[in-house]
């Protein structure tokens, strides 16, 4: 499957809830696309005015294209993500949850374990005792040639959603 047809499957699907930015930056990376979802949930007493506790939990889809990626180009992608975590994520009190979600499409996986050590990587981080929420990185490597999928353990959870479905599906 080519990388244009895959990534106008996929963003279809992200339309409806997400706010979809093409070229998007963070720090010194460069993503084709960024779909936010922000959702932030109020209790109330008596009236919308009297605010008692408030929620808030985000998640971040960063979608970028490279023609070949190996377990070097992977390690500094994960690195500078992780790096990031803290330009990407506001905490405050009201701040439960952040989950930030790298998808990275190819056409050639140039070492094979790559895939080993994409299925082993984990990311999480707490401020302040998670009393200001948690933030967590979970990867999505889209092999466009061989039409598999290879994730995180924390991408598992969404694995289905970047899955391979023709575009007459929807």
């Amino acid at each position: 499957m080519k990388y244009e047809e895959y990534i106008q499957i996929v963003l279809r699907r992200f339309y409806r809830n997400f706010n979809v930015v093409e070229h998007y930056r963070v720090g010194d990376l460069s993503f084709s696309y960024a779909a936010i979802y922000k959702e932030r949930n109020e209790r109330y007493f008596g009236s919308k005015k009297i605010v008692l506790d408030a929620i808030e939990n985000n998640e971040i889809c960063l979608f970028t294209y490279l023609s070949s990626i190996g377990i070097d180009h992977f390690k500094e992608l994960a690195s500078q993500l992780e790096a990031s975590v803290s330009t990407l994520v506001k905490p405050t009190w009201e701040h439960m949850s952040t989950i930030i979600t790298c998808i990275v499409m190819t056409d050639e996986i140039s070492d094979a374990s790559l895939v080993k050590k994409i299925e082993k990587y984990r990311y999480g981080k707490s401020f302040l005792l998670n009393l200001n929420g948690w933030a967590k990185i979970r990867f999505i490597l889209v092999d466009l040639s061989h039409e598999k999928i290879y994730c995180s353990k924390e991408g598992d959870k969404v694995k289905k959603v970047y899955g391979f479905i023709s575009a007459d599906s929807f």
